[in-house]
């Protein structure tokens, strides 16, 4: 038999393209395009087309389709709840449940349970109300998974928590159509 060379797997740039993928490649029912001031995202589905978050990136749509790295998202679901999208450069984080450690304007970090869903990308699903309100006036925010920092200047967050409240009352479910 010969002798076979083996490599470890790096996925990275394959998590990457599928994310890339993904966003330009979401079907226009799929995907409602959203802004608010210098953040853009979207109102999304999930597989079975029923209606997910709305999400608010802290860049353009087209620049985050070129390098979904080193940035921040904002989502709101159908029951309210705010959430964040952190995103890292490649190989920075592990998979798996983690600890968000959040600090807004110098203030004592929070410590919130988050998903690390890949090698660069984390996501907590639900902040407590002292947070959001607090994140609503922040004109910081830094956060850190893993040990790796990563620091955001806020402008104008509460309207961009505002648009998400709008964006769900629009493409939500509405109280007559729970499939929606």
């Amino acid at each position: 038999m010969p002798d076979v060379e083996t490599r470890p797997v790096k996925r990275g740039p394959t998590s990457a393209a599928l994310l890339l993928a993904a966003l330009a490649a979401a079907p226009a029912s799929a995907q409602n395009v959203i802004a608010q001031d210098d953040w853009e995202g979207f109102a999304m589905r999930d597989p079975g087309n029923r209606f997910d978050r709305c999400a608010l990136y802290n860049r353009s749509v087209a620049a985050l389709t070129a390098s979904p790295y080193e940035m921040l998202g904002i989502t709101r679901d159908a029951t309210g709840r705010i959430g964040l999208l952190i995103f890292y450069t490649p190989g920075t984080l592990t998979r798996g449940a983690t600890s968000v450690d959040i600090r807004l304007d110098g203030r004592a970090p929070v410590t919130v349970p988050g998903e690390v869903l890949s090698d660069f990308h984390a996501g907590v699903s639900t902040l407590d109300g002292a947070t959001v309100s607090a994140l609503r006036a922040a004109k910081e925010l830094e956060l850190r998974i893993e040990g790796h920092a990563i620091r955001f200047a806020l402008n104008n967050i509460g309207a961009v928590l505002d648009r998400l409240d709008a964006c769900v009352k629009t493409y939500g479910p509405k109280s007559s159509d729970p499939a929606q």
